[in-house]
């Protein structure tokens, strides 16, 4: 999928610099397994650039699933404060022992592009995590916006996965969306909620020839194994459709069903339970039982202290918007 490229300004492959053996390598993604050669250990590096580098250098020897931890390990650090960086972010700042703006775009464009071109050789978790973890990152970017001076490496990121106008990467993320269609009834509950997620959290629903689109086939096979979800599965899953405003009402009828079904909510963390009556509400899919089930639970809790105010102001705003009165 070259052209997946283009959203950068400039291509990679003129920026391999022979006397530089960091950047000299060769990779093969279609032979990359589960097993084999040990791949690198992110969970102690500090920076997103340590990350790059890192997993540049050992890029052949990365199975897929260091791949999607690759991207899962950027999404986390881009919200820390960075250390002093080994990069820079223009193309005209010359020091030594830095990575140069145009070495660094090379590293993050091989990485993108094996990820890209290697898509459909993952397996569910993987690629629920890679595409969780570029979600993330396109959130962040979004949120924080452009910045004067900042790292190039987050100035590469952008590049990739948003256009212009700080939208996400269609086309990338229609090729996962794609990719995740064709291996569906692979998928558990798990991995179903956190794609619906994902998607939700950058506001993208991607559409197919047939005009369907991936948020119906998600719902179809999620009712089919509604009984595998746990508490935070349907939580985020019915949040999901409702932030994309994709009602379904027999999704939300299986998941409303689920709960209702639990002996007690106690597996429920507040906000979860705060996100649940919240998508029902925005969602405007009714479920009688479910707001009952849920009052009755804060109701008769001990342990209303672990409810911060915004949550309790969710499910108030929830209850009065689904026009569900309880008593208690």
């Amino acid at each position: 999928h070259p052209s997946l490229v283009k959203y950068g300004d400039v291509r990679t492959n003129n920026l391999l610099n022979p006397s530089n053996p960091l950047l000299i390598s060769c990779h093969a993604f279609s032979t990359r397994g589960y097993h084999g050669s040990r791949g690198p250990d992110f969970r102690g590096l500090q920076s997103v650039d340590e990350i790059i580098v890192t997993a540049y250098e050992h890029l052949d020897d990365m199975s897929r699933r260091d791949v999607s931890a690759f991207w899962t390990c950027i999404s986390k650090l881009m919200t820390k404060r960075q250390p002093k960086q080994r990069s820079k972010s223009s193309k005209n700042d010359n020091n030594i022992g830095e990575i140069s703006f145009e070495d660094m775009e090379h590293m993050l464009y091989t990485i993108f592009d094996d990820t890209a071109n290697g898509i459909k050789y993952y397996n569910a978790r993987d690629l629920t995590e890679i595409t969780l973890g570029m979600a993330k990152i396109v959130k962040i970017l979004r949120q924080q916006g452009k910045r004067r001076g900042e790292d190039s490496s987050r100035v590469i990121i952008r590049r990739l996965l948003l256009s212009k106008d700080l939208n996400p990467n269609r086309e990338l993320f229609k090729l996962f969306a794609g990719a995740s269609i064709d291996k569906l009834d692979q998928f558990e509950a798990r991995h179903l909620s956190n794609l619906a997620y994902a998607y939700a959290l950058i506001d993208c629903v991607p559409e197919f020839d047939d005009r369907s689109d991936l948020f119906d086939h998600i719902a179809m096979n999620a009712v089919e194994t509604k009984v595998e979800f746990n508490a935070q599965d349907m939580s985020n899953m019915v949040w999901a459709y409702a932030t994309v405003d994709k009602p379904h009402a027999v999704l939300f009828e299986a998941m409303g069903d689920q709960i209702v079904a639990y002996e007690h909510l106690g597996e429920f963390r507040p906000q979860a339970l705060s996100n649940t009556v919240w998508a029902y509400a925005t969602a405007n899919v009714p479920h009688p039982k479910l707001f009952e089930k849920v009052a009755n639970y804060i109701v008769d809790s001990k342990s209303l202290d672990q409810f911060q105010p915004q949550h309790l102001s969710n499910i108030a705003w929830a209850y009065a918007t689904a026009q569900v009165p309880n008593h208690k």
